[in-house]
């Protein structure tokens, strides 16, 4: 839990930067934002003498967010999740001593995004170095300095990437081989860190790039990237780097910035190190109490532990019936979970792929064209759409445990809570049919169904979307609803060079007339 400290042997050069950093080192009484909870940086000079504001051009990082940055309620774990955390737990603090890291300078940390998260800047447009083992310790080092700079309540990231080409390099696109070390170490050993990653400026060739790492990026993870978005709604103008289309001019002088980040984040390690030692030194401490959150320290559960009083289980072990059925060490299988308790997803992506491919080849072997093929898929679907709707309703609050009563509702409903439920996210799109002589069509977008992500299409069979199988579920929500229909799949990307969605599937909802007609005596009377 050691800050890692500056290379080693260039202590007594640090030292000299540091003295020639212009920091007061007079207690001061500026005010402290909302969600800083730290008491004691109200009196150290390095964080006091940063917040106040220099004239001109800004040299150096950016202590608190703005107050109208608010981290966002964290997610609430499961039961199993729960039981998992709980194991991990007692493995940790068995440990005895964990190894120090060592790094030096690296990528930029520079304000908060508008959860309070703080900002990892990386421009490869200005990399002067050549691809190496050291720019990923550089990276690595840097997202330890971002940890410590997380106000409490925040335990996540933003990573602002600028792939704009300079004078002395064009090419921004890191190897295949560098790409797929990072997203290793970060997914295995920083799990759930990245909260926002936002990345503009990019070229054909990083485009290329990303269609090739594709496939090894977590499905979570992910989600959580933005390619080309307004930079302004996701990090306050204020405290966003001009190059990055924010408010704030920034020079990077790394006399000033580089020691004057490393005494920042030493401070802060030393306050986080006296509340690990005053909770009494738990190895998988609470990092929200560390920072000065308001969580309880792991200690006080520890101490609490012995006074609470067992209670025996509500529900017996069942004995297993065969020497091949096992059962979980709670007892507990998935029969006695509550359906309005399971929201997690139950199966890798790695199953469903293998799953799905295995029913699109048996239904492959069945049919007598393309047209016959979608139609068996969009049959497999439409007893799951079924199904889905009567428990995404049960699992709805009670305040909202209604069947939608019009068309609008019911699409709605069918791309926020179904879409979430299938594929953790909302559809891309909503769209009514402009032409006036078809009312009764809608359009649902999905950038990148993932369905069609490890499906290989021979050439003669280019015009098959296998997305078919989800245009079935959602036919059989509409017909479950009272609003039949007759949902089919489109391919609309390109497949050219460079774009973006290529695999994009536009959802075709073609509604009965007597739908269209209810639809519009409802709407007169």
């Amino acid at each position: 839990m050691d800050a890692a400290p500056p290379v080693s042997g260039e202590a007594p050069e640090l030292e000299k930067k540091l003295e020639a950093v212009k920091l007061e080192t007079e207690k001061t009484e500026a005010p402290q934002p909302a969600n800083d909870a730290s008491g004691s940086s109200k009196g150290s000079s390095v964080a006091a003498s940063l917040r106040e504001k220099p004239a001109g051009v800004l040299k150096t990082p950016i202590v608190d967010p703005v107050e109208t940055s608010i981290p966002g309620t964290p997610t609430e774990l499961t039961p199993e999740q729960e039981e998992k955390y709980a194991a991990l737990l007692e493995i940790v603090k068995s440990w005895k001593e964990i190894p120090s890291t060592k790094g030096k300078e690296g990528p930029i940390i520079f304000g908060f995004d508008i959860e309070a998260r703080p900002c990892l800047y990386l421009n490869p447009g200005r990399q002067n170095t050549e691809p190496s083992p050291r720019q990923v310790q550089h990276l690595v080092f840097m997202v330890e300095r971002v940890v410590n700079l997380m106000v409490p309540g925040q335990e996540t990231l933003a990573l602002l990437i600028n792939f704009k080409s300079s004078k002395s390099r064009s090419n921004t696109a890191p190897g295949l081989g560098q790409g797929k070390e990072v997203l290793n170490i970060l997914q295995t050993h920083y799990p759930e860190r990245l909260g926002r990653a936002l990345i503009i400026n990019i070229p054909w060739v990083v485009t290329a790039f990303f269609k090739l790492i594709t496939p090894f990026i977590d499905p979570l993870t992910r989600q959580k990237l933005k390619f080309n978005d307004d930079m302004r709604q996701h990090v306050p103008p204020q405290q966003l780097w001009n190059e990055f289309h924010g408010d704030l001019e920034f020079e990077y002088d790394h006399e000033v910035y580089w020691p004057t980040l490393m005494k920042l984040c030493e401070e802060k390690h030393k306050e986080q190190h006296e509340r690990w030692v005053k909770g009494g030194k738990h190895y998988g401490e609470s990092e929200n109490y560390i920072k000065g959150g308001s969580a309880p320290s792991v200690g006080s559960k520890v101490a609490a532990a012995p006074e609470e009083k067992t209670i025996p289980p509500a529900v017996p072990a069942p004995e297993p019936v065969a020497e091949s059925l096992r059962y979980p060490s709670n007892g507990k299988t998935i029969y006695h979970r509550p359906l309005n308790r399971s929201r997690t997803q139950e199966l890798s992506q790695a199953s469903f792929a293998y799953l799905f491919g295995e029913m699109v080849s048996y239904a492959q072997k069945r049919v007598t064209g393309i047209q016959d093929l979608e139609k068996r898929l969009n049959v497999q679907g439409h007893p799951i759409g079924l199904k889905l709707l009567d428990m995404l309703l049960y699992r709805e609050p009670p305040r909202t445990q209604t069947r939608p009563l019009n068309i609008i509702a019911l699409l709605q409903f069918i791309t926020t809570v179904l879409w979430r439920h299938l594929f953790s996210r909302p559809a891309d799109a909503l769209e009514k049919s402009s032409n006036p002589e078809t009312p009764e069509e809608y359009m649902i977008s999905d950038n990148e169904p993932v369905v069609n992500q490890y499906i290989s299409v021979p050439k003669e069979m280019n015009q098959l979307n296998c997305a078919a199988f989800v245009a079935g579920i959602v036919e059989g929500v509409c017909d479950g609803a009272g609003f039949p229909a007759r949902v089919t799949a489109h391919s609309v990307g390109k497949g050219e060079e460079g774009e973006l969605w290529p695999g994009k599937t536009v959802f075709l909802v073609k509604f009965q007339p007597e739908v269209v007609e209810r639809e519009a005596y409802l709407a007169k009377n």
